[in-house]
């Protein structure tokens, strides 16, 4: 017979199954809870995160603006800036006016010059250095005024206005090229004597030397005598150098004046650079002869000079600008920088080297409206 199960065996299974059927929901509550609070927290750093980009966005905005109102600012700044230094300028300027005007009535200087009154200021009189008014009021002479205060000086005065001119306007005054050659003579005695030939006229002597080689050409009337006349009057002076640093300093732009001295029958155009003095003068090759740049030496001793241009001139000399610009080449030893001591040479064993880039440009010549050269002009056309 079996034995008989108590009501507490199975009251006791019941309660274990309960008590397991709640740990379960608990364990599955618990994991649910779990699983919503996890997201709840990814949602709010999503949250976080997107706030973090917004804020970051916004003070990129910020930084944009303030320096778009930075630039703005320092733009207009620098607009009242210079408006203030415009201002300051203009008055500076209205101040200088007055001043000069209160100048020149404290100091008016009246001029009798060979009978021809003039009034001006001692500021203008003086306004360059080294002239007779220079000196003249320099306060180491005693001057004379006659009864109306007057200063007299026993020159020729018809052209002295131009003097005048020149003295109150330096920097921009040029003499009318219609003067007739005359007066302009007159005018340049004048000058000689207040020591401002140079400042007025500063080619006037080469413009003679100009003049003299029409002249002697004309005389002699032919037709290649006449050109080359005509073409060394209108390069009285220029400049010559290579656009590339192929020679040293000494020889590399260097401007020409021609001189009244002549060598094998071509003028001499002479250059002082701060090494030595330079001359560009027709050096005899046979019956022929090239244009040479040397020094004092060269041109007594008929030497090939330092840099030379391999066309030959002919028997009458030629014009620089006439010359050929890639013909001319240098003595390497003395006129090449060490960097281009391996320069394209005349020959394999050559001591001279072309020089590259080699320009002539013209700086003064006599006018075409000079009479003499109109005169030559005129000749060398009823020889064509």
């Amino acid at each position: 017979m079996a034995p008989k199960r108590s009501r507490h065996d199975g009251s006791s299974r019941q309660h274990s199954a309960v008590d397991a059927g709640k740990e379960a929901l608990c364990t599955s509550l618990n994991d649910a809870v779990n699983a919503s609070v996890e997201k709840a927290f990814e949602a709010i750093e999503l949250e976080d995160q997107k706030h973090e980009e917004e804020r970051a966005r916004l003070f990129a905005q910020a930084q944009t603006a303030a320096a778009k109102v930075k630039s703005d600012a320092a733009i207009e700044v620098d607009e009242m800036r210079r408006k203030v230094q415009e201002e300051r300028a203009a008055l500076e300027e209205d101040k200088a006016a007055m001043e000069k005007t209160h100048s020149f009535q404290k100091n008016k200087i009246l001029l009798n010059v060979g009978g021809h009154r003039f009034e001006t200021s001692l500021q203008t009189l003086t306004s360059v250095p080294a002239t007779y008014f220079a000196s003249l009021f320099s306060g180491r002479y005693e001057l004379d005024l006659d009864a109306e205060g007057t200063y007299s000086i026993d020159r020729d005065g018809s052209h002295f206005r131009h003097i005048l001119n020149f003295l109150r306007n330096a920097g921009s005054f040029e003499l009318s090229s219609d003067m007739p050659v005359g007066q302009r003579e007159e005018l340049a005695v004048e000058l000689k004597f207040y020591s401002l030939l140079d400042r007025m006229l500063p080619y006037y002597d080469q413009e003679q030397v100009g003049q003299a080689l029409l002249r002697r050409a004309c005389l002699a009337g032919t037709k290649q005598g006449l050109q080359t006349a005509v073409a060394q009057a209108c390069e009285l002076v220029f400049e010559i150098g290579s656009t590339t640093p192929f020679l040293t300093e000494e020889f590399q732009d260097l401007r020409f004046v021609i001189t009244d001295r002549t060598v094998n029958g071509s003028p001499v155009w002479a250059a002082s650079s701060e090494v030595s003095e330079l001359f560009m003068y027709r050096a005899m090759n046979g019956a022929t002869g090239n244009m040479v740049i040397g020094d004092a030496r060269c041109v007594e001793s008929g030497d090939l000079g330092f840099v030379r241009n391999r066309n030959r001139t002919g028997n009458t000399g030629a014009a620089p600008t006439n010359l050929s610009q890639d013909e001319w080449v240098s003595r390497a030893s003395a006129t090449l920088p060490p960097e281009f001591a391996a320069a394209d040479r005349k020959s394999p064993n050559s001591s001279w080297a072309y020089v590259p880039n080699m320009c002539i440009n013209v700086v003064h010549g006599l006018r075409d409206g000079d009479p003499i050269m109109v005169a030559a002009r005129h000749q060398l056309a009823t020889l064509a």
